[in-house]
Order: C-alpha cells, then structure tokens, then sequence
C-alpha cells in the first residue's frame, strides 16, 4: 500500500460522485423515464386487451343467445310452413272434392237429360212408326194425336216406366 497518495483519494472520490451524478442525470433519468412509459403503455395495452376480451366474450355471448334464438325462431317458422301446407292441402283437397261433386252433379243432370232426349226420340220414332203399322194395318191415314194416344196407352200398359228405354231399344233392334 505503499502507493497510495492520500490526496488522489478524494479526488477519485470525487472523479466517482462527479461520474456517478453524470450518468444519474443523464443515463438513469432518461433509462428510468423510458421504463416508466414503457411500464405505462404495457399496462395500458393490457387493460386494452382485456377490455377487449370482454368486450369479445359479451359479442360471443349475444351471438349463442342470437344463434340460440335464430335456432328456436328457425323451428317455430318450420313448424309454422308445416302447419300452413298442411291446411292448404286440406283446402285443395276440399276444394277438388268440391269440383268432383259438382261434374258428378252435372254429368248425372247431363245424363238425364240425354236419357229423356232419347226416350223422347224413342217415343216419337214409335209414335211414327206405330202410326206408318196402323195406317197400314187400317190403310187408312191416323192423326198424331192418334198415334200419341195409343203410344201412351201402350207405355201405360205394358212396358214400366224405368224399363221403357230397354223395350224401346229392344223394339227398335227388332
């Protein structure tokens, strides 16, 4: 130790509070200042991150009660066309049944109106016919009213009324 001035030894002390003042004012100041707003923005960015991730679990909450929802809305609509074409069959099943009874109403009518047109025909083929017999039979002329008369004593006698037709096209055959 014999090197050692004890006059250098304040001023190596000094030198270091000198260098150490130095760099606190302008290394530590700076460095802590830095740290401080990167602390800061770190802090922020994680109350930003978890503010957003609430906000996303409350979208992602209101999208399963949406999703939930749109589901329960999907079936009742499902439920709701179900129902709607099933009354609408029935409708149209009515309504062909509605218009099958009317054709069966009219062809029946239809029917009976070319039945009494026939038996009409009928009627006045034989009435002309049984008056070309008689006049032959009697040679002489007879009225229609004649011929009428005998047609229709005739139906009244022997042929029933519903069978009139099968007589009639059994006759006319003959």
């Amino acid at each position: 130790m014999g090197d050692i001035n004890l006059v250098e030894i304040p001023i190596y002390i000094i030198n270091f509070l000198v260098t150490f003042l130095l760099l606190y004012i302008l290394l530590y100041k700076p460095v802590s200042k830095f740290l401080g707003a990167r602390h800061d923005r770190i802090a922020n960015s994680l109350a930003e991150a978890e503010a957003t991730q609430n906000e996303a679990e409350g979208i992602l909450r209101e999208a399963k009660d949406e999703l939930a929802s749109t589901g329960e809305k999907a079936r009742k609509l499902s439920q709701e066309a179900i129902e709607n074409a099933a009354f609408d069959a029935e409708r149209i099943v009515d309504d062909a049944e509605e218009k099958a009874s009317a054709m069966i109403v009219r062809a029946r009518e239809q029917m009976e109106a070319e039945r009494q047109a026939a038996m009409e025909r009928a009627y006045t083929e034989l009435v002309s016919f049984a008056g070309i017999l008689a006049s032959r039979i009697l040679s002489r002329e007879i009225t229609i009213e004649d011929n009428r008369e005998i047609a229709e004593r005739f139906f009244s006698e022997q042929v029933p009324q519903d069978k009139g037709a099968v007589a009639l096209k059994e006759e006319k055959k003959s």
